[in-house]
């Protein structure tokens, strides 16, 4: 897939971060490779308050939010027809599910009550679909207040079990929430009155031109990460990878060969990994996108949410993913660039105090 990039970039300013091992890249945006003349456009814009955000969508346009949370992910798909979530959490102590539920009333509008960032007396707005990747804090600690602000239609999960209280707290909250409930597993963990089993390979209609494939999920993997439930997008002409905290095997250069997660994609899904825009797996870590993988996905343009908070002793991303993601010709696009000082007054959910909210990116994606 080829296309046409347009960029417009509203920078804000440009401050160093307070942690200077960490790894910088500037926060002016990386020239895009050049695309076929007739190709779909996309526009790339830095969001930090309301006022930069893009006008409404046109018929036959897409767009993907990836919102700045601090330390974890929150993915926003839109098209004129439909609204799409993948994960929305983080690890950081001082940031709050309402830098989510406040970026979505900015986007989407008012709904819900005074937990929901900007209440409103109208039936609460739709969101037609959630994922979830992988039952991890920062990927899912705001999605139970997601469901309780917003009409949610489908629920997606990996179906990894998990005992830890807020993965507990979301599953009862499915369990009464009228939604449909699917997995990957042969049944939930809790009682939901309406579910489905879902199947690697399976293809979920979004909206007009747009669509989603499930690649993987693995409910019976050892590790969390490398239960993550991968999509492929198609949004029109342009493709789209989430893969959540998917990885290659344990912490090594990405000249390393892939494993895991990422060698199964290349192995069984080798056409559809091909992707125009890639979220970066595990935040930039090493585990993830070996330079065998990041070749076979050729990204345009590579998403990478993370933030100050430590796994382990190491701060993510990893300079030689971010090497590798450019060495391959990807934009990088961080949510991390200004989390030391970010010199913006108004950001989205500012009633917060951790990180986040200073370094989202939309991109939107022309007919």
């Amino acid at each position: 897939m080829r296309f046409v990039v347009v960029a417009v970039l509203f920078v804000l300013s440009a401050c160093p971060s307070t942690t200077p091992a960490r790894p910088t890249t500037p926060t002016t945006q990386p020239t895009p490779p050049p695309r076929a003349p007739d190709a779909p456009t996309l526009d790339v814009v830095r969001v930090a308050s309301a006022g930069d955000l893009p006008d409404a969508l046109q018929p036959g346009s897409y767009r993907i939010h990836l919102i700045d949370v601090g330390t974890g992910l929150a993915v926003l798909i839109q098209g004129v027809d439909f609204t799409m979530l993948y994960d929305a959490g983080t690890n950081d102590r001082q940031e709050k599910p309402s830098r989510v539920t406040a970026y979505l009333a900015a986007v989407l509008g008012p709904s819900g009550d005074d937990l929901c960032g900007a209440p409103s007396q109208e039936p609460r707005k739709k969101i037609d679909h959630i994922a979830l990747s992988h039952p991890h804090f920062d990927h899912a600690s705001a999605l139970d207040t997601v469901l309780h602000c917003y009409e949610v239609g489908d629920f997606w999960d990996s179906g990894k079990t998990a005992t830890t209280k807020f993965y507990l707290e979301l599953l009862d909250a499915l369990a009464r929430t009228p939604l449909v409930y699917h997995t990957a597993a042969d049944e939930p963990q809790v009682a939901i009155p309406t579910w489905k089993r879902y199947s690697e390979g399976d293809v979920v209609r979004l909206g007009e031109g747009a669509k989603f494939t499930i690649l993987h999920a693995d409910p019976k993997a050892s590790d969390a990460n490398n239960a993550s439930l991968v999509l492929a997008l198609e949004l029109g002409r342009t493709k789209v990878l989430l893969v959540g905290d998917a990885e290659s095997g344990e912490r090594r250069d990405p000249s390393y060969p892939v494993g895991d997660v990422e060698q199964y994609l290349i192995e069984q899904h080798r056409e559809q990994i091909r992707s125009d825009i890639l979220q970066v797996g595990h935040h930039g870590s090493k585990t993830s996108s070996r330079h065998g993988f990041i070749d076979a996905v050729k990204p345009a343009y590579a998403l990478v949410s993370s933030g100050p908070k430590t796994y382990g002793k190491t701060t993510l991303p990893d300079r030689e993913v971010l090497d590798e993601l450019t060495n391959s010709g990807a934009t990088v696009l961080r949510t991390d660039e200004r989390d030391g000082n970010c010199p913006v007054k108004n950001r989205i959910g500012d009633n917060d105090d951790g990180p986040g909210g200073c370094d989202t990116w939309v991109i939107t994606i022309g007919p």
